[in-house]
C-alpha cells in the first residue's frame, strides 16, 4: 500500500470517528449494524459494505432499487454472500478520504433500506 493510500485511510477512519485502526492491505471492521471491508488494489481502494445481522432471500428487489445517481455515478456491485446483501465499489484512483467517507455513507444508506424495507 502506498503512502497516499495510507494517509487517506487514516483520514477516512478519523472521519468515521473510528481511529485508531491497524492499517493493512486488507481491513475488515464490524460496527453494528454494518460490516466494511477495505482492500488496497493497485493503489486504489475496494470498499465493500454489508449488514451484519439482516438476511435477504432475493437479490432482484435490491438490484431494482439501485441507481447510479445515488452513488455519484460510481459503479457499485450489489451481490449476496450467505444471505447477506453486499455492495462493493472500486474507488477511482483520484479519490481521497472524504470521497471514501461519502461513499461509505451512501453504501450504508442503501443497506439500511434492507432493515426498514424502504425505497431509495
Amino acid at each position: 500500500m502506498d503512502l497516499q493510500v495510507t494517509r487517506n485511510l487514516e483520514q477516512f477512519f478519523r472521519l468515521l470517528n473510528r481511529w485508531p485502526v491497524h492499517l493493512e492491505d486488507r481491513i475488515e471492521c464490524h460496527w453494528t449494524p454494518y460490516g466494511i471491508l477495505l482492500e488496497s488494489v493497485d493503489d486504489r481502494l475496494l470498499m465493500t459494505s454489508w449488514l451484519l445481522e439482516a438476511k435477504v432471500t432475493q437479490l432482484q428487489p435490491w438490484l431494482s432499487r439501485w441507481h447510479p445517481e445515488a452513488f455519484m455515478g460510481l459503479p457499485q456491485r450489489v451481490f449476496m454472500v450467505k444471505s447477506r446483501l453486499m455492495i462493493s465499489c472500486l474507488c477511482p484512483s483520484f479519490s481521497q478520504a472524504h470521497d471514501w467517507y461519502h461513499l461509505c455513507q451512501m453504501q450504508q444508506k442503501f443497506l439500511s433500506k434492507v432493515i426498514t424495507g424502504g425505497q431509495l
